[in-house]
């Protein structure tokens, strides 16, 4: 088979690109023809990649990942969550001892280069639970280049703020970088700046808000990527051309392409976030000091350990649904015994607006009854409540309270 100048700087690129080896005649032919084959996680219903993100050359820390975003997705109800990690959470690393999750990649690539990805893994599946058999890494270079490649991206912006200290690419600070509230069409600096940005005002400068304007920046790049046609050779070379030296992953041609097929058939409105916060009472912020310096870590709670994190994270769609919905429910505790709460435990973790209030009750209720107030707005905190509690459901709006839902404790929660 003759091999045109074109398709040689295409297996080129994806030589430099893909981690494994794999001879690059048989992994072109896999793309081109594509593959029935499932990614690992299908048989089960979940797919799970892990997103990094880095500063690259030219940076301060540069294999550093401050972007740490778990994608799992559902493909049987064709919906995904982005879940992201702090990037000072403390962890056990080989050779390394304990250190932020963000050094994992650099101190294992340098050790061995093509080594981060897995070593990374290995990292974010301890503290999450999740079995992630995939990564993809990219640099800011790399990010800027693919984003104006594409297009640009449409992104709204939920809240106007101004960062004053964003750095430039000679370790100091570009003027005051602003974004205010709407739709804004990004070129890749401008998506860069409204990702990367760490000290904005109006409640934009934590790390948290960050990873949710990371993962608005992620959806809506995904959903333009699986647009693209992904049989076209100019289309592939163009794209690796963006990635051949910004972009690294164990995902190889046809298993990227089997992806964007699954990746089509979610719609934006299925994608959701959730993110590991220290209000959770599961992860605690903390300082750790030597005689030499003061660092800012987060780390399991006191009393908290990895499988009760892992078991918060295993109902993680509906942790995701219920924040985006972010409905107020007040429970009522009319038996005044306050163990009566102890099986509506998960609920209250979950629900990010849950009230619990004492009802004076001269007679108990017999039953714990449950007040639907929303008129239809919270859809998925509705069906969380009726389908996983064993509620009495009322005929009417519970009319001393402006929850969207009310739930009265009775003897059986007892």
């Amino acid at each position: 088979m003759a091999v045109g100048w074109g398709t040689t700087e295409l297996l080129s690129k994806t030589n430099r690109i893909f981690s494994n080896k794999e001879n690059p005649l048989v992994r072109f032919g896999r793309l081109l023809i594509g593959s029935d084959r499932e990614l690992i996680g299908e048989n089960r219903g979940r797919v799970n990649v892990l997103l990094l993100g880095m500063g690259g050359e030219g940076h301060d820390g540069p294999l550093l990942t401050d972007t740490i975003i778990v994608l799992e997705i559902d493909t049987k109800t064709e919906e995904a969550v982005l879940v992201s990690l702090p990037r000072d959470f403390v962890v056990g690393l080989p050779q390394a001892g304990f250190r932020k999750i963000n050094s994992a990649y650099a101190f294992a690539e340098t050790a061995e280069a093509g080594k981060g990805g897995g070593a990374t893994i290995d990292a974010v599946e301890k503290i999450t639970g999740f079995e992630i058999p995939y990564f993809a890494a990219i640099d800011f270079e790399g990010f800027v280049e693919a984003v104006d490649h594409i297009g640009g991206l449409d992104i709204y912006v939920e809240r106007s703020f101004t960062d004053a200290t964003y750095p430039d690419k000679t370790y100091g600070y570009l003027p005051p970088v602003s974004f205010k509230v709407g739709l804004e069409h990004m070129d890749g600096e401008r998506a860069l700046q409204f990702a990367r940005s760490r000290h904005g005002n109006n409640g934009e400068g934590s790390d948290f808000a960050r990873s949710e304007r990371q993962k608005k920046i992620i959806s809506a790049f995904v959903q333009k990527i699986v647009k693209l046609n992904l049989t076209d050779l100019k289309t592939i070379n163009n794209l690796l051309g963006d990635f051949t030296e910004n972009f690294q992953t164990n995902l190889e041609p046809h298993e990227l392409k089997r992806l964007a097929e699954i990746g089509k058939k979610i719609k934006p409105e299925k994608t959701y976030s959730f993110s590991l916060e220290p209000d959770d009472q599961l992860i605690c912020q903390g300082i750790i000091e030597d005689y030499t310096s003061r660092a800012y870590v987060i780390q399991p709670c006191e009393g908290v350990t990895y499988p009760d994190i892992h078991e918060q994270l295993n109902n993680v769609f509906a942790a995701a649904k219920l924040k985006k919905e972010d409905a107020a429910v007040e429970i009522q505790n009319s038996t005044g015994k306050a163990y009566a709460l102890e099986n509506l435990n998960e609920l209250i973790k979950l629900v990010p607006k849950t009230k619990v209030t004492s009802f004076n009750s001269r007679v108990p209720y017999e039953r714990t009854i449950l007040y639907d107030n929303s008129n239809g707005k919270f859809p998925n905190t509705a069906d969380y409540l009726k389908n996983n509690f064993n509620f009495t459901l009322a005929d009417v709006p519970y009319t001393n309270s402006t929850a969207d839902f009310v739930i009265i404790l009775g003897r059986d929660a007892l």
